[in-house]
């Protein structure tokens, strides 16, 4: 798998994770972090 591929799996798990934290009821301010910086590192690359 190349970098980005990488990335867009890792990214899909994040929201993933962020779908179940919603509908568990809990905050999800640290993964929507951890989101933004995987979006942004996305972009970096595939300049």
């Amino acid at each position: 798998m190349t970098k980005i591929e990488e990335l867009n799996e890792y990214l899909k798990r994040l929201k993933l994770e962020k779908r179940e934290l919603i509908l568990a009821g809990k905050k999800t301010s640290a993964i929507d972090i951890k989101i933004k910086e995987v979006e942004d590192e996305i972009k970096a690359t595939q300049i």
